[in-house]
């Protein structure tokens, strides 16, 4: 089976991991992507995969153009983010193979009448029936809706979890600082934890900042919480290598995801219209987190978490944490989950692309 993924954006996180689910059923992959998804994988050096990367300076519907017979020789296609660049090749295969299969990140902007959001003119034509849509988490699914009919999991295992003996303890909150994220929530909590931590606990944040308003609280907080607690900060763009050695690093994570997003004036509600990526960076390197109450996860994994509503919930957490170790005994014990959820998302692989 020739399976094609379509990158033309900047999800390399996503498409790394969808990649290595592929590799991963047997196939021998054809990647379409850019520099900056090509440069960022970390199945890029596996000689299961045959990479065709756009120029730099070279328009992405001239690109496509370029690999249309390699493109048309595909069984599957998966757009891991739609582009309007894709909208000639899709007209052009219609009637034809490759079976394509798009992946909705957002389900309330992708369906929505607006025509002048992100995508819309290939938005439209996968919703009229060109490709079909495929959500990025099996627990989006809700029967007799067709648009929720089909999905597959990104997060998928890559590292098994490591269990340190150190003096101090290694926290980090991955992600970009911005309204999707309640960071003032976590500093609120470390404010509350800090005069009861008996261990020294760092905090990454691993994110590069929205505002110059962000970075100010955060420097204000790396202040006050000196020095139980040692607050570091990025001041612009993480390189993949820097995000990944830093989550390998870690004890464990805060992921504190807003409910509700609003991009353009659209609502998407995390765990039912749309997933966040931080669930990937935990299943990634099995790393257990303290995660709001709403968000919904598998059965296999939920066991690497523990929840919280609110600041002072948070800040126990973190005590607690800190404190007993309660980490690495979930380390220790989230191997078995870890190898069913990885069953879980071949499966669901296996079953979309045995759709014709």
């Amino acid at each position: 089976m020739k399976i094609g993924l379509i990158e033309l954006s900047a999800h390399s996180e996503v498409l790394d991991s969808l990649l290595r689910q592929v590799i991963d059923l047997g196939a021998h992959p054809t990647v379409f992507t850019n520099p900056f998804c090509a440069e960022g994988s970390a199945a890029a050096a596996s000689p299961a995969v045959e990479w065709q990367v756009c120029p730099p300076d070279l328009p992405y519907a001239d690109f496509l153009e370029q690999c249309a017979s390699s493109i048309g020789a595909q069984d599957h296609l998966l757009v891991i983010t739609p582009v309007d660049a894709l909208c000639g090749p899709l007209r052009e295969a219609r009637a034809k193979k490759p079976a394509w299969h798009c992946l909705v990140h957002n389900l309330n902007t992708f369906t929505s009448s607006d025509d002048k959001r992100p995508s819309a003119a290939i938005a439209k034509l996968f919703l009229d029936g060109a490709a079909e849509i495929l959500l990025p988490d099996l627990r989006l699914r809700k029967a007799g809706d067709p648009l929720r009919a089909r999905a597959l999991n990104i997060a998928y295992p890559q590292h098994p979890p490591t269990a340190f003996t150190r003096d101090d303890v290694r926290c980090c909150v991955p992600g970009r600082l911005y309204s999707g994220r309640d960071h003032a929530e976590v500093l609120s909590a470390l404010e509350l934890a800090a005069p009861l931590l008996t261990r020294r606990l760092r905090v990454d944040f691993l994110g590069e900042h929205s505002s110059e308003e962000t970075k100010s609280t955060v420097e204000a907080a790396r202040r006050a919480l000196a020095p139980s607690v040692e607050l570091r900060d990025h001041p612009g763009y993480v390189a993949q290598q820097v995000f990944d050695r830093t989550l390998s690093d870690s004890d464990f994570l805060i992921l504190p995801v807003s409910e509700q997003l609003t991009r353009n004036g659209i609502v998407e509600t995390r765990g039912q219209t749309c997933v966040t990526g931080n669930v990937n960076d935990m299943v990634r390197f099995g790393l257990p987190s303290l995660l709001p109450a709403f968000y919904p996860l598998s059965g296999h994994i939920d066991g690497m978490t523990a929840r919280y509503d609110g600041i002072a919930p948070l800040a126990d957490l973190i005590v607690a944490w800190v404190n007993t170790g309660e980490f690495n005994r979930r380390k220790r014990a989230a191997g078995p989950g870890l190898t069913a959820y990885r069953a879980e998302c071949l499966s669901a692989m296996r079953e979309q692309l045995a759709h014709p």
